[in-house]
């Protein structure tokens, strides 16, 4: 019965996977489709809303928990991605993730039209698709500006890491998703044209409206959007690097909007990919390259820093409250007047 419920739930032609980084406008999309009829989850399974999500997260932590593991297993995290090879998603070692990943998506049966929101499913698209064959994507962009600011703020992430992560983010969700069908939607024009953004989503997942599409729309509130920043805003901030903003132009560019994005076999799918193959030059190639280093280099630091720390809690309890009250406000108060 277990097998049976699970190619049930996944063989679904109504399953959809909401991805892009994380503070791309991913949590305001799951929340339109939740009104609109898609399960997500029961509400005890679903994050629910804190300082960094005033609306909720809407997200699975069935997802976010394995989600984490498959990265940790792969050697990363959610902010610092694994290299990873062609292939990867059929690792023998991934095995006992593959049948944990089976047991959560036979809690979906019976539940269509259903879906899940986790950001971390973005770089990890290969291993779900490999277990849900008629999945359909709703690719969520927002500018790398704003979400790295978003990332400051929530994370006191620096931009030029925010950056890069909205960029490997957003490439995998693209190149990831070749071939199937997918809707691209802009974080903004959910704000300039709600009611026609929210009825192309709608009609993208084939659900019709419990009522008035403005009433829906009203989901989209202006208040809560934290970070707002133009196009000139992007191009003059130093901190992000050119290959985000390059990309983020070029899909602009393209004129793309949630009525005529292109979904499985478009032509426009063909200028996507174009788009991507101009991006892959031989110097973007070195700056991805020496940034996946720093990137490597950032989380080896950051694991440092976790064993000294614990071991100075363990094995230097002086020291570590000394640090813990002397100098750690010290550094705090240096940090918040930018000395």
């Amino acid at each position: 019965m277990t097998s049976e419920r699970f190619t049930a739930a996944v063989c679904e032609d109504a399953v959809v996977c909401i991805v892009g980084s994380h503070r791309s406008g991913t949590s305001l999309i799951a929340q339109l489709l939740k009104q609109s009829g898609v399960y997500l989850g029961s509400e005890d399974n679903l994050l629910g809303t804190n300082v960094g999500n005033q609306a909720g997260h809407y997200e699975h932590l069935g997802f976010i928990e394995l989600n984490d593991a498959i990265l940790k297993q792969l050697g990363g995290s959610w902010e610092f991605p694994p290299e990873l090879q062609s292939g990867w998603e059929r690792a023998d070692s991934l095995e006992p993730l593959r049948c944990q990943a089976r047991d959560l998506l036979q809690t979906f049966y019976g539940k269509s039209p259903w879906g899940w929101k986790d950001p971390r499913t973005t770089l990890l698209l290969p291993f779900w698709r490999s277990l849900i064959p008629n999945l359909r994507f709703i690719i969520c962009i927002r500018s790398p500006l704003e979400v790295a600011n978003s990332l400051r703020a929530r994370n006191k992430m620096p931009l030029s890491r925010g950056g890069y992560l909205w960029e490997r983010y957003l490439k995998a969700s693209l190149a990831d998703t070749d071939g199937c069908r997918r809707l691209v939607v802009f974080y903004d024009h959910f704000f300039k044209h709600p009611e026609r953004e929210v009825a192309a989503l709608l009609d993208f997942c084939n659900l019709r409206p419990s009522g008035p599409s403005a009433a829906l729309a009203a989901t989209v509130r202006g208040d809560l959007r934290h970070q707002r920043n133009d196009i000139a805003a992007l191009l003059t901030c130093d901190e992000i690097s050119i290959e985000p903003k390059l990309l983020y132009l070029g899909l602009r560019g393209l004129g793309v909007s949630a009525d005529d994005w292109p979904t499985h076999g478009s032509v426009s799918d063909k200028t996507l990919t174009e788009l991507l193959r101009l991006l892959e030059t031989p110097q973007h190639q070195l700056v991805a390259l020496l940034q996946s280093r720093l990137n490597r280099s950032e989380s080896e630091l950051v694991n440092l820093r976790r064993e000294i720390w614990l071991d100075a809690k363990s094995n230097h309890p002086w020291a570590y409250h000394f640090y813990r009250k002397l100098l750690r406000p010290f550094q705090l108060a240096r940090v918040r007047s930018g000395r």
